[in-house]
């Protein structure tokens, strides 16, 4: 496949997700292999070991040992060709806090001006195969029409309440999702895990890419694409945010867009996500919680007090509150108490 436009794939892989992250360079291998002009697609790859909440449990594994299995996938993802446009850095303790808001910020702001989308991966998701195929093919349409700011997502699973519906892909819509501790373990439920294999197979059935649309931001993290002109606009994830990212270009579409928002969904088109996998959270310092259990409510109190100023960020920002803004700062003082 010869691509017309310029894009940008970029993820940030937290530690504990080492294991998952061997999977997220299969899924690209998936969906890059078949890109002839691998000169206009960018892979960006962030590695964080910096220990700033989470802390590494050494008696199971070094920063060296996590460090050295990231770049066997920054080789891997070489080896098929992507050498100029492959870049990578890793956030160690000796850095300044840097999150997943902070990487995503700064993957759109800096890439806006070089590609034509920003494609946002997480570590525990696969874009299909097809995606690039049917961002071009998009493509044509908006160019055609003159639609140059608007977003695109992928069809998942069943997600857990009505107002997800109209991302869900056709196959699962009927379901009913049911929440709990074995929520993870159900395979027509967004949380579970889907192979590769599965989701080449389900969307090897369709004949055309059948894309809606809706007025108003639905966006879950993972496989989400973002036009340049969009985030050139001024839609991004706000610096006031220390988390919360999607929640963050939420907000902001809604208040420079407004009613001329638009997302594109291609219905058809199944992605991953599995928010609930097993090698989810691994080799985390007093923690034995592999597919992320805690966030039924069982979340540990330094992530709490981090959460609970990005809350507030969030209220200032979508009320228009004249508060002002929490920062890492406030974070650091509250932790040393």
């Amino acid at each position: 496949m010869k691509l017309k436009n310029k894009y940008v794939i970029g993820c940030h892989v937290m530690f504990y997700e080492i294991e998952m992250y061997k999977e997220y360079i299969d899924g690209l291998i998936n969906l890059l292999k078949t890109v002839d002009n691998k000169e206009n697609v960018y892979v960006d790859l962030c590695f964080n070991i910096s220990e700033k909440i989470e802390k590494i449990d050494r008696s199971k594994i070094t920063p060296k040992e996590l460090t050295t299995r990231f770049l066997e996938g920054v080789e891997r993802l070489k080896k098929i060709g992507f050498n100029k446009t492959l870049k990578h850095q890793i956030i160690t303790p000796k850095d300044d806090y840097y999150f997943h808001s902070d990487y995503r910020r700064d993957l759109n702001y800096n890439y806006c001006k070089k590609v034509d989308y920003v494609m946002h991966g997480e570590t525990d998701s696969f874009f299909p195969r097809e995606a690039l195929q049917a961002l071009e093919s998009l493509s044509t349409y908006t160019k055609e029409n003159n639609i140059n700011r608007y977003t695109i997502c992928f069809a998942d699973r069943k997600m857990w309440d009505s107002s997800w519906d109209p991302t869900v892909h056709p196959k699962y819509i009927n379901y009913t999702f049911e929440d709990g501790p074995n929520s993870h373990l159900n395979p027509n439920q967004a949380k579970s895990q889907m192979s590769i294999e599965e989701m080449n197979k389900i969307n090897s059935e369709i004949e055309d890419f059948d894309f809606t649309y809706i007025n108003y931001p639905k966006i879950d993290g993972s496989c989400f694409v973002l036009s340049s002109d969009l985030i050139k606009f001024g839609v991004n994830v706000p610096p006031c945010l220390i988390y919360h990212d999607d929640h963050g270009v939420d907000i902001m579409a809604k208040k420079l867009c407004g009613g001329n928002y638009l997302q594109f969904i291609c219905k058809n088109l199944l992605k991953v996500h599995a928010r609930r996998h097993p090698q989810k959270r691994l080799y985390i310092l007093n923690e034995n919680d592999p597919s992320q259990q805690y966030a039924l409510g069982k979340k540990v109190d330094i992530f709490e007090k981090f959460l609970k100023l990005s809350n507030k960020n969030i209220q200032i920002l979508s009320q228009d509150l004249p508060d002002k803004f929490f920062e890492y700062d406030d974070f650091k003082k509250i932790i040393n108490e």
